[in-house]
Parts: structure tokens; C-alpha cells; sequence
């Protein structure tokens, strides 16, 4: 579809056709981009572009573009295009796609369409345009710049178009009238339709101005309400009046005329008091707000050639802090037929990438659910392991607390034991030696017996 549209666009390009003529139709669809397209040489360390479709995509091949690869880089090509644009008697349609691969910081993605004769080497931030278009943000500022360049000076719209701020592709369209006049599409919708460049640029004096001579008449009526006449106070409604004696005070019986002086009673609101307030009705006499007549300003200039130029070449010159935007299907044409083509095929293509990118986002959002929980889960489990540890030290150091009594407990039951022991051997040994000195003495005194028997028989 892409390089069919790039072969028919091709042959309009040869001839101008009854409904206009192509002077540039970039897809890039091949490799040979950077024959079609010149990087500037007037300034150094310059961002680089390659080819890519992006990381979401309907149709690879369609989605292919020119994407800024480095971070905090200026950039800076052009293309000529294949013949001079006059746009002084057709539409002139500029149109082209951009996809925010990441979201931009700060950094502008518009397109610069250049003077007859420009020098493509040379060109930079500072070369003269003839038009800025397209979306630029850093920070807070956020719009879609349309700048016309009128005898050497840069001329802001006075409308602020903001930028689509998400990463599909989105589809910008400025068409200039000849007949001073604009039309400015975003996304295939329309943002202004056949607006007068008058009332949205500031090239133009006023066209008239208040006649300074002209004086209000003095029976001009320009108060809006008055007081409602058949608002009136009632008779003696001034006779009550707002503060009355508080009948509850007494004189301390202490006061002391001499001293303190003459005792007055404090006061308290009246409670019978009643504010009156008037009530205002409109004015049936109000004449409106007086301003003075307009008169034609003899200083206001009509300029019939604002925004009419002779448009050699289109040209990126971008800063961006943050990289990865593509740019695609570069259009300037007097057919919008041609354009319109591109309208329908973003749109076709544009409903699958969102599609793509929200299941994306649902992914990316289910795989951080799924980090939330295990994180959580390996809290938990750090937490248990964390306090099974620390009951185990505390049962430990309980064990090592009770351990010495056990041994002690131990050792003087041991002394005790070895004490009783010896006391019992030593008892033992006593009644031995008691029985041994017993039957010593059961033996002697045996023995003498039998010596004496013995001598008696002899």
C-alpha cells in the first residue's frame, strides 16, 4: 500500500494535475533516504536518524519513518523538494506523522518548510523559514507552533493547540489559503477551518480604532441599577434604636463615685432593632456601556502577500532531550486528495496501534502487579525467617542462661556425694579396723587359753 502510494504520488509529481500538484512525498520506504536528504554540517556532534517502525505497529512497512536515535542532541537535515512551491494562488497543504516513542521532556518534532535557494549545508536553528509547523513541548509549554516569517520576522499564532501527549502515531495537517486564511487538522479533526490570519496574527494593525474626538453625551445613562423607588423606609423605623442600656447591669456595690467616677449602665445590641437596607432594580434608563464610534485606523496596513512564499525544501531542526520520535509520510501538496489518502490510512492503522498499545500498558500494569505482590510475599517471608531467628537466639541465650546453674547444681551434688562417700569409707574403715582389732584380740586372748590349758596339763 505504502510503495504504491509512493510510485502514484511519483508520476503526479511529473505533471501538475487539475486538482494540484505533490512537490514532496516521503515514506521511507528504502534505504535510499539518505540520498533524498542532507545533514547539515553547520554544527557539530549533531543527533543521527535511522529507519525504524517503532515498537508498536500496525503494518511494519507502512509504520517505518525517520527516527531520532540520541538523547540531548540537535538535529538538523532537509529535503529539496521537486519543484518551487507558489503558493499564492492554490492551498498549500503540509501534512506528516509523528510518533512519540518516549515521551518528550522537553523537545520540539515540527518541520520547517524552506526558502527558494536555501543552502541545505548550512541550515540551522538560525536559517530563515518561511513556515514553522508542528507540536513542541518542554515543560508546561505545550502547543502546536504555526509560525509564518514576514519580512524577516517570526509571527506566532495567538492560539495555543495543544499536543497529543501519549506514544501512538498522530497525524498533523496545516493548509494554507491563499486567500489569507488557515486550516489546521490534528488527527484528522479539525481544529480551526478557513480561519482569517488577520485575527489570529499580529502582523496586522487593528483595521479601525475608537475616534478620539467622539465624547460621551452628557445625558448618556451609564449606571446599571439604582435604588427601587418603591423601597421605602418605614415611618419611625429610626425611633428604635440600635444599641439600648442592658437591664441585667447593676452598680458593683464597691464602686466609688469619688474615685471611679459616675457609673454608666453598659449597653447591648437592641433585640427590637432592625437594619434598613434599600434594594436596587435595573436601571430603565441604562444606555448600555458608552463607547466612542470606530473609525478607520490610518495606521493599519493590509499586507496581501502574508504568508505567500516560494518554498524550495523541508527541513527537521529539532532539539530534543529525550530521542526515539519517528517521523513519516511528509506531504506538501496543492491536492488534497492525495493528503487525504494518508488521513484514511492512519486511521485504519492508528485503531490497531492504540489497541496494541493499551494491551501494552495492560501487560506492563499486570506485570507490576505481579512484582507488587512477590515483593510482598518475600516481605512477609523475610519478616517470619527474621523473627524465627530471633526466637531462636532468645531460646538460645535462655538455654545459656540456665546451663551454669545445672552445672553448678551438678558440682556441689558431686561434692557432696564425694564427701558422704568418704565419710562412709572412712566409717567403713573404722568398724574394719574395729572388727580386724576384735578378732586380733578374740585370737590372742584364744591362744593365752590353750597355752594356759596346755601348761596345766603338764
Amino acid at each position: 500500500m505504502k510503495a504504491t502510494l509512493l510510485l502514484a504520488t511519483l508520476a503526479i509529481a511529473a505533471v501538475a494535475s487539475a486538482a494540484g500538484q505533490t512537490f514532496l512525498e516521503e515514506n521511507f520506504t528504502d534505504d535510499a533516504w539518505e540520498d533524498r536528504w542532507t545533514t547539515s554540517s553547520a554544527r557539530e556532534n549533531l543527533g543521527k536518524f535511522e529507519l525504524s517502525s517503532g515498537t508498536f505497529h500496525a503494518n511494519k512497512d507502512h509504520a517505518q519513518g525517520l527516527q531520532t536515535t540520541e538523547n540531548h542532541r540537535f538535529y538538523s537535515i532537509s529535503t529539496p523538494l521537486s519543484a518551487v512551491v507558489d503558493n499564492s494562488k492554490e492551498d498549500l497543504i503540509v501534512q506528516y506523522t509523528v510518533k512519540q516513542e518516549v515521551s518528550q521532556e522537553c523537545g520540539g518534532s515540527y518541520l520547517k518548510l524552506l526558502p527558494e535557494g536555501y543552502d541545505a549545508k548550512a541550515f540551522n536553528g538560525d536559517s530563515e523559514y518561511a513556515i514553522m509547523f508542528g507540536p513542541d513541548v518542554c515543560g508546561n509549554d505545550n502547543r502546536i507552533h504555526v509560525i509564518f516569517n514576514y519580512k524577516g520576522k517570526n509571527y506566532l499564532t495567538k492560539r495555543e493547540f495543544p499536543v497529543p501527549r501519549d506514544t501512538t502515531t498522530h497525524l498533523y495537517r496545516l493548509t494554507v489559503h491563499p486567500d489569507q486564511k488557515y486550516s489546521l487538522m490534528v488527527d484528522g479533526e479539525a481544529m480551526v477551518d478557513h480561519v482569517s490570519l488577520e485575527a489570529d496574527w499580529d502582523v496586522y494593525e487593528p483595521r479601525t480604532m475608537p475616534d478620539p474626538d467622539d465624547a460621551k453625551p452628557e445625558d448618556w445613562v451609564d449606571v446599571i441599577q439604582i435604588e427601587d423607588p418603591d423601597h421605602i423606609k418605614p415611618e419611625n423605623f429610626d425611633d428604635v434604636t440600635r444599641y439600648i442600656p442592658d437591664p441585667e447591669a447593676k452598680k458593683p456595690e464597691d464602686w466609688d463615685e469619688e474615685a471611679d467616677g459616675e457609673w454608666e449602665t453598659p449597653e447591648i445590641m437592641n433585640p427590637e432593632f432592625e437594619e434598613w437596607t434599600p434594594k436596587y432594580i435595573s436601571n430603565p434608563a441604562y444606555k448600555g456601556e458608552w463607547k466612542a464610534k470606530e473609525i478607520p485606523n490610518p495606521d493599519f496596513v493590509d499586507h496581501p502577500d502574508f504568508s505567500h512564499y516560494k518554498i524550495g525544501g523541508v527541513g527537521l531542526d529539532l532539539w530534543q532531550v529525550k530521542s526515539g520520535s519517528i517521523f513519516d509520510d511528509i506531504i506538501v501538496t496543492t491536492d488534497a486528495e492525495v493528503a487525504d489518502k494518508y488521513v484514511g490510512q492512519w486511521k485504519e492503522n492508528f485503531a490497531k496501534e492504540k489497541e496494541l498499545v493499551a494491551a501494552s500498558e495492560a501487560a506492563k500494569e499486570e506485570e507490576v502487579r505481579k512484582e507488587k505482590i512477590a515483593a510482598a510475599v518475600a516481605a512477609r517471608q523475610k519478616k517470619e525467617e527474621e523473627e524465627k531467628k530471633k526466637k531462636e537466639e532468645e531460646r538460645d541465650e535462655l538455654d545459656d542462661d540456665e546451663e551454669p546453674e545445672k552445672v553448678t547444681e551438678s558440682k556441689e551434688t558431686k561434692e557432696e556425694t564425694k564427701e558422704e562417700t568418704k565419710e562412709e569409707t572412712k566409717e567403713e574403715t573404722k568398724e574394719e579396723t574395729k572388727e580386724e582389732t576384735k578378732e586380733e584380740v578374740k585370737k590372742e586372748t584364744k591362744e593365752e587359753v590353750k597355752e594356759e590349758t596346755k601348761r596345766d596339763e603338764l
